[in-house]
């Protein structure tokens, strides 16, 4: 495969960042004439796998390990690690969450392979694929591009949208890799949540905003 698509669980079911990952894939594999797969890990591997079954994807690796029921960094970089070793993709996609900034950068130290974050878009320039990316608080924008032959990389949260994914039809391979007890040094807390009073709008799925013209709370209903 081309493309790799990491997917993140969700409690159970696959993350809205990772559908649209996979939507950027798509427009990425249809640009440079790529195929996509995709990588499902943990105990709920197996659902997540079924749930984006039926999309453009041509195989979606599947693996279960005891050290990786839940998440943990250690766990998933030294995974995520040997599947790249194993499958070669030139392109590894994700999308920008709090999960795959944990462990994302532990992944590019241990393969020596650029991690391009939270890019919004790309360009095929001639032989090079050019990413955007907001700096400085999304004031400036920037474009990059990585030197080597493989890259990892986080879209960010909206720059796709799930419902831009290509149907289609994916074949399911369970895989293996060789994680020792030792590696996994890090427990994970519960998913982060903002603080109370808060509200987390990467999390949620449709955002409404209203004006001076609702007037009082009591109105806010009338925009639902």
């Amino acid at each position: 495969m081309d493309i790799l698509i990491v997917l993140e669980d969700n409690r159970g079911a696959v993350h809205r960042m990772s559908r649209e990952a996979i939507a950027g894939a798509h427009k990425l594999a249809a640009v440079m004439d790529l195929s996509v797969g995709a990588l499902a890990i943990g105990e709920n591997a197996d659902t997540l796998a079924k749930e984006v079954e039926k999309t453009k994807i041509k195989e979606i690796l599947v693996i279960k390990n005891d050290l990786l029921a839940s998440y943990n960094a250690d766990g998933y970089a030294e995974t995520l690690k040997q599947v790249i070793q194993q499958e070669s993709p030139r392109f590894i996609i994700v999308g920008h969450t709090y999960q795959t900034r944990d462990y994302f950068p532990r992944v590019s130290a241990k393969l020596d392979i650029p991690f391009i974050p939270d890019i919004t878009g790309f360009q095929h320039k001639g032989e090079d694929l050019v990413f955007n990316k907001p700096v400085f608080n999304a004031k400036l924008a920037a474009d990059l591009k990585g030197k080597k032959d493989q890259v990892l990389i986080s879209f960010q949260s909206a720059a796709y949208s799930e419902d831009e994914i290509e149907p289609g039809m994916s074949a399911i391979r369970e895989i293996s890799v060789d994680l020792d007890k030792s590696l996994v040094r890090s427990e994970s807390e519960q998913p982060f949540q903002e603080e109370a009073g808060e509200i987390d709008l990467e999390s949620a799925d449709i955002i409404v905003s209203v004006g001076r013209g609702i007037e009082k709370e009591e109105n806010l209903p009338i925009a639902f």
